[in-house]
């Protein structure tokens, strides 16, 4: 009987259980290891594009299940002034790129993820003591690049909270936002404090995700926690350009302790996810704001590449496992890094000075024109129409032949 190669995954987060399945499915043997018990809920909305949906859905992940709202629309208003200043529809997404766009809660796409990765054996493997996310990661990366971990603040923090959308129907000034329009994403942004707060629904439409990207203010959350408590008053105080009227009033709907801050962190795009026989993958491989709702997307392919390249390598075999690391590297070191420095850049894009020049230094395919906004569809194309079980597949036939 042959051995089955085995894998630790450290971490049981999105990235870390989709490379669980993945490799499962690949024919390893995964034990995956995670300090904590999920037992209560915490997080808040997020969005999975096509490039994502494509590889959940050769899972059979279950999106009804998981109250997954279609995401096909984007509308951006003026803060001040509440005027659109940009408007696209996209229900054709699933037509053009063969997969649809989803939002979700957080925690049923972990949940939905973790039933997958624990079909047939169950258990996610053993409790890790001592291990804290962030000092945890600073390591991590130190010990994996042989360099001190070069992680540092963006001076960028970001308000969340859940509201229902019960409330939000009932308040007259709010209905004619939401009410009977296409679901996705309903923005503002203040261009004089860089303030960009996006607003969509998840669990079946029942419930509004709220995410405001403004800078960090002192002595606002801690650095090292992901929940931090902020209350209506530092949102108020932070949103003091936008026009009273009407977002104001979504964060009246949000109970006094329901608001949650976190800080956003950066760091230098990597030059390779590979150290011998270790791969990272999702935040551990690249850091990157929340502008395209791209972060567990493109670590979601990645798990995809990881599918088709270690299948078939078996236990002992570390030539062939180099080999297709390689590849991996190859595949993946481009569309992450591009959609990493893409995302940090923020909604000016091409106007931050060196942008264009770091990522030419990874990825030489076509950009997003100077001025094209997040979720536009220049940026739909260059980041979600991805297959990357086809670019896996070509890569490792090219290898071959």
């Amino acid at each position: 009987m042959t051995t089955k190669p085995t894998a630790a995954v450290v971490g049981a987060g999105i990235a870390g259980l989709a490379s669980s399945i993945a490799l499962r499915r690949a024919g390893w043997s995964v034990v995956v290891l995670e300090k904590s018990q999920f037992r209560s809920e915490v997080g808040a909305a997020i969005s999975i594009p096509p490039n994502a949906t494509r590889v959940l859905s050769r899972w059979r992940f279950d999106f009804d299940k998981c109250g997954a709202v279609p995401n096909v629309a984007s509308r951006f208003y003026h803060a001040a002034t509440g005027e659109t200043v940009m408007y696209e529809e996209y229900e054709d997404i699933e037509e053009t790129m063969g997969f649809q766009s989803w939002s979700l809660h957080r925690v049923d796409l972990h949940r939905g993820l973790k039933g997958i990765a624990t079909l047939e054996d169950g258990g996610l493997g053993e409790k890790v003591d001592g291990a804290d996310v962030w000092s945890g990661q600073s390591r991590l990366i130190e010990d994996f690049t042989g360099k001190p971990s070069e992680v540092r603040p963006m001076g960028r923090s970001i308000y969340r909270w859940l509201v229902s959308m019960d409330d939000v129907l009932a308040d007259p000034d709010l209905r004619p936002i939401y009410d009977g329009k296409l679901p996705g994403f309903k923005s503002w942004r203040d261009p004089v404090k860089e303030i960009l707060w996006v607003s969509y629904t998840c669990r079946g439409g029942k419930v509004l995700n709220n995410a405001v990207v403004h800078p960090t203010q002192a002595g606002e959350g801690d650095d090292d926690l992901w929940h931090s408590h902020a209350s209506r008053d530092q949102v108020f105080a932070m949103l003091e350009n936008f026009h009273p009227a009407v977002p104001m009033r979504i964060v009246n709907l949000a109970s006094e302790d329901g608001i949650k801050v976190h800080h956003l962190f950066k760091r230098p795009a990597l030059t390779s996810f590979v150290n011998g026989r270790a791969v990272v993958i999702g935040d551990a491989a690249h850091v990157m704001m929340p502008t395209h709702a791209a972060g567990a997307a493109i670590a979601i392919e990645s798990t995809a590449a990881l599918e088709v390249l270690m299948a078939g390598v078996e236990a002992g075999d570390h030539t062939t496992l180099a080999k297709q690391l390689a590849l991996f590297d190859k595949l993946r070191i481009p569309r992450c890094n591009f959609t990493m420095l893409a995302s940090n850049a923020g909604p000016a894009w091409l106007a931050v000075p060196g942008v264009e020049q770091e990522i030419r230094r990874f990825y030489h395919g076509p950009l997003p024109p100077a001025g094209a906004m997040p979720w536009g569809h220049q940026f739909r194309e260059a980041l979600f129409n991805h297959d990357a079980y086809k670019a896996a597949e070509e890569a490792l036939a090219e290898s071959v032949a």
